[in-house]
């Protein structure tokens, strides 16, 4: 989240400077804002110059040509910048899913099936949720197992959606899709939970109050990567 509105932030910024480039009203653009056709890039740690135009360098933004500027820069920003890491995805993504299967779907379509669902529907992962041995919705541990998970906040809901399946994206079919299992352990209020992500299983241990198994989740969703747990 923090890091998608830095990236929009970012985004403002660079269109409102090159809105006030457009709007400058009077004759002095070379003068006041100094720019010419290059811009300067970071590419891993180094700082380079990128030509917006052959010898870009050396042509000064000027009143009558900083549309000509705002084209270039726009296009290399969001096209040629980008080019080679999107042919390379494009590559990828087509060999999978190229052909005619490609009309069969509107945009936003494709971009649920690439990125996943962001529609959280948590009520219906509830309700769609499957129990073995001798766990069922009205168990106590269940219960209260519900009752904390609906009480974390998003991020924290997350977490726990990518602690249980490897992903914290919902699938192209729903939160429903994902058919969680919650089956008891033998080990004590001592152990934390287990995800089983092929299986989309969790092993909760019977713990008998809502801040124990608090506790024991977000200890386990905060560190279930790495060896930390060992």
């Amino acid at each position: 989240c923090d890091y998608s509105n830095y990236l929009i932030g970012t985004l403002c910024f660079f269109l409102r400077s090159l809105q006030e480039l457009l709007d400058y009203p009077d004759d002095n653009v070379e003068e006041t804002f100094c720019l010419n056709f290059a811009i300067l890039r970071e590419n891993y740690g180094l700082t380079e110059l990128q030509e917006l135009v052959p010898g870009g360098k050396n042509v000064p933004v000027r009143k009558d040509n900083r549309k000509e500027f705002v084209q270039a820069y726009v296009d290399y920003i969001f096209n040629n910048s980008v080019q080679e890491l999107f042919s390379a995805f494009s590559c990828g993504f087509l060999k999978v899913c190229g052909g005619k299967v490609l009309q069969l779907f509107q945009p936003n379509e494709l971009m649920a099936m690439v990125v996943g669902n962001t529609s959280y529907n948590w009520k219906e992962l509830e309700m769609s949720a499957i129990y073995k041995g001798d766990y069922h919705p009205a168990h106590p541990t269940i219960k209260i197992f519900w009752e904390v998970f609906h009480e974390f906040p998003l991020e924290k809901k997350k977490l726990f959606l990518l602690f249980l399946t490897g992903s914290d994206r919902i699938p192209i079919y729903g939160m429903a899709s994902i058919r969680m299992t919650i089956q008891p352990t033998a080990g004590g209020e001592s152990y934390l939970p287990v995800a089983h992500t092929c299986y989309n299983l969790l092993d909760l241990p019977r713990y008998s109050n809502k801040l124990m198994l608090s506790t024991k989740l977000t200890q386990a969703i905060s560190h279930h990567e790495g060896f930390s747990l060992v």
